[in-house]
């Protein structure tokens, strides 16, 4: 009675506290203080690394990541400038975009260059006046004037005599990558044999995180697209923007596959265990009370909650059931007797597969993944409140019907029977186990690579490659960093820079270049350049101006002004694309595509250049982790060890932690045969098995008298897990498929192993006192 009374205040403190949880949850969601995250990086830990390399990191990722890229194709030139005007027009009727802004307006940059023209040279005629070769050096200006393709004005010769912004111009113009791409209405246009194409760049005005700015922009495309296709041209897209939205959408589905498929599943299950329907209802209130206890403490520890948080919490199901099917399978045998009274001589096998499945995710915590933090944090906490309201729900009801599915499965009973009454055929099978799993490991490969945590679709890569072959647009993850004091100590570092780069692409060490320099060249080389101008002699400059017809005074005059003429710098250069590797005052950023051997760049370091991969370094860091992962996974089991046999005692625990330890030999080993490639996610997996193989083996050990029993409701629970958490392995996402097959073969061997290779201990049985059993 004592009991039944304490139950009693229990339920209603339960009941007050669900409630309360449920108040906060509704005023936060009118507040609209509820944050859900789907970035899938911040599922990462940040880099050990300086700030101010952070905030440089920081600040390219917004660069690209804040921009969607758009290429349009149209048969002729005519519907590729209506599509332009359609798009200008759409842009601005929305809030969803900034204003559309050619990438270059042609005419203005020119006009700017030739406004700073004075110490603007080509290389070739740099290199000439280096040589005091003169009679070259006017010979070409000469040679320029007869060109029919050169038109030359009284204006432009005044102001520049010997012709050379012209020549510095079509050096520059000669650095392009792709000589096909032209300039039009400002937007790189492209006309060849393939088709008429226009490249645009929308910069966006929110998160490309934001889950409801990706349904609107979702939707403003797709109208988009169906306007240009009606004229006859065709978009295609690719950016942050579209592939969040993709993960976003991805993990909805699979969120909707996984709590479909498990609830079809369970209720399979249930009917087949208990001939009733009434476990989905009661398994329902005990998941959803924890899921929402879960994603309230959840989101006030971190302030949000990621969206792949709540796709591992829909799977928190396939556990939960665990404990659930273990006490109606034995209330089943003693339909006559309180529910309470059934309930108190398994509440520690209960209390216990709750505790060990919880230290899983208690290790979870000690990672420094954010991510599996929050996860583990969410586990704990769902699980717990879905046990409580397990344990003072269940009880209350009728006993169900089991002895069909009892009779059914009792073949799973006969198997251990056999195999534990066979001690040779245990110890040969136990050795054979061992010996084959450990002997696979050798073949076992890891596959740490960052960009296997989000999703992808084949379309969106091939839109996503389409951009980047037509029009070169080959975002490199891979930069330099330049510090300096002053600009121009960070002007002469990055031209000093980009001449080792160029020697490096000459060697195929790296496919192509972007910095500053190589349009804007240093104050300082403009000074130089202006003082080799000075130094050409009168009587050179005379004889030329004397062939080309020209006053001798106003050329003259001209080399005696270069010293007052303004020069280019960062100021007039910031509507250029490449204005962004302009950092701030004291650093620039240089672009590398297509690296080779990261080594070769590395060397090039210095106190005042640094050399970034953050893809790169990101997957070692994925790396070092999953091998920190690995340790943290032996310290977990030793931690059980130490548990079980504190409460077990030293004998036990051998029993006890056999059949999970040869689950898990047994699943990489099967992951080896099929090649599959683990990651940390493969590993964090593994401390969920663990929690669950315990379970099985402390659930058999309890259930000495009653072995039918116990074998049919862990097969449920087996079942189940596989439901829940199995279902992860068709993830799209190849990570979380692989903590899903791990799962799903860890589960499948615990069960297996703890079957046929746990005892039941002869001390462990349940008496139930006055039973009026018919």
């Amino acid at each position: 009675m004592l009991f039944s009374n304490w139950q009693n205040k229990f339920t209603a403190l339960w009941l007050a506290i669900l409630l309360l949880v449920v108040a906060c949850l509704a005023y936060a969601w009118v507040q609209r203080d509820i944050h859900i995250q789907t970035n899938i990086f911040a599922l990462l830990p940040e880099e050990n690394q300086d700030k101010a390399s952070e905030q440089t990191q920081k600040y390219v990722s917004e660069q690209l990541n804040n921009q969607v890229f758009l290429v349009v194709d149209a048969p002729n030139d005519q519907v590729l400038d209506q599509a332009t005007q359609l798009l200008k027009q759409r842009v601005a009727e929305t809030q969803l975009w900034q204003p559309l802004k050619p990438q270059l307006d042609t005419d203005k940059f020119a006009q700017t260059l030739y406004q700073h023209h004075a110490g603007l040279l080509s290389t070739e005629d740099i290199t000439t006046l280096k040589q005091q070769d003169y009679a070259s050096f006017t010979e070409q200006a000469l040679l320029q004037v007869m060109s029919p393709g050169m038109p030359i004005t009284a204006e432009l010769l005044q102001k520049d005599p010997l012709l050379l912004f012209p020549r510095f111009a079509m050096n520059l113009s000669n650095q392009k990558t792709d000589q096909s791409i032209e300039m039009e209405q400002g937007f790189a246009s492209i006309h060849d044999e393939k088709t008429n194409s226009r490249f645009f760049s929308l910069a966006l005005t929110q998160s490309p995180y934001n889950i409801d700015y990706q349904e609107s922009t979702t939707v403003w495309m797709q109208q988009l697209d169906a306007e240009m296709q009606k004229m006859g041209a065709k978009t295609h897209w690719t950016g942050t923007l579209l592939f969040s939205s993709f993960g976003t959408q991805s993990a909805e589905k699979e969120i909707s596959t996984i709590g479909l498929g498990s609830s079809l599943g369970v209720l399979l299950l249930v009917w087949f265990g208990f001939r009733s329907l009434r476990p989905m209802l009661t398994e329902f209130i005990a998941v959803s009370s924890g899921s929402l206890v879960a994603f309230a403490i959840t989101h006030w520890v971190f302030g949000e909650i990621h969206l792949m948080t709540l796709v591992f919490g829909a799977s928190l199901v396939g556990v939960c059931v665990d404990f659930s099917f273990y006490f109606m399978a034995l209330q089943s045998q003693h339909p006559k007797v309180n529910g309470f009274q059934v309930l108190k001589p398994v509440l520690p096998s209960l209390f216990m597969g709750l505790m060990t499945t919880l230290v899983a995710y208690v290790f979870l915590t000690f990672t420094p993944f954010p991510g599996f933090k929050q996860i583990a944090v969410f586990s704990i906490v769902g699980l717990s409140a879905a046990w409580i309201t397990s344990i003072l729900l269940l009880p209350r009801l009728k006993a169900l019907n089991a002895q069909p599915a009892i009779d059914t499965l009792s073949f799973i009973g006969h198997a251990r029977d056999y195999v534990l009454t066979h001690d040779k055929l245990r110890f040969g099978m136990i050795a054979v186990i061992a010996v084959v799993s450990i002997s696979s490991l050798y073949f076992l490969k890891a596959n740490d690579d960052i960009r296997n945590l989000q999703s992808m679709d084949q379309k969106l890569k091939q839109e996503d490659r389409y951009v980047r072959e037509r029009f070169g647009q080959q975002q490199s993850n891979d930069y330099f960093v330049i510090r300096a004091k002053d600009s121009a100590e960070l002007e002469q570092l990055e031209q000093n820079l980009l001449v080792k780069l160029n020697q490096l692409q000459q060697q195929g060490q790296l496919q192509s270049v972007q910095a500053i320099g190589q349009s804007v060249p240093s104050l300082a080389t403009q000074r130089a350049n202006i003082q080799l101008l000075q130094q050409i002699p009168k009587a050179e400059l005379e004889s030329y101006a004397t062939a080309m017809q020209l006053n001798v005074a106003d050329v003259l005059s001209w080399q005696r002004q270069l010293a007052q003429q303004p020069l280019l710098s960062m100021s007039a250069f910031t509507q250029h694309p490449l204005a962004f590797l302009q950092v701030n005052a004291h650093e620039r950023l240089v672009m590398v595509q297509g690296v080779q051997q990261a080594q070769v760049f590395k060397q090039l370091q210095t106190e005042q250049i640094q050399f970034l991969q953050p893809v790169s370094n990101l997957s070692a860091l994925f790396q070092d982790h999953r091998i920190q992962a690995q340790y943290l996974l032996l310290y977990a089991l030793v931690a059980l060890l130490i548990g079980l046999a504190v409460i077990y005692g030293i004998k036990s625990i051998v029993a006890l932690i056999l059949p999970v330890s040869l689950a898990l030999l047994s699943t990489f080993a099967v992951q080896a045969w099929l090649g599959v490639e683990i990651n940390l996610f493969s590993i964090m997996g593994t401390f969920l098995i663990i929690g669950i193989g315990v379970d099985y083996a402390i659930f058999y050990r309890h259930g000495h008298d009653h072995p039918q029993v116990v074998g049919m409701a862990l097969f449920l629970c087996m079942m189940s897990t596989l439901l829940g958490f199995g279902l992860l392995s068709f993830s799209s996402t190849y990570a979380i498929h692989c903590f899903g097959l791990t799962v799903l073969f860890g589960v499948i061997f615990s069960f297996i192993y703890a079957t046929i290779f746990t005892k039941a201990d002869h001390r462990h049985r349940i008496i139930l006192k006055n039973q009026q059993d018919s």
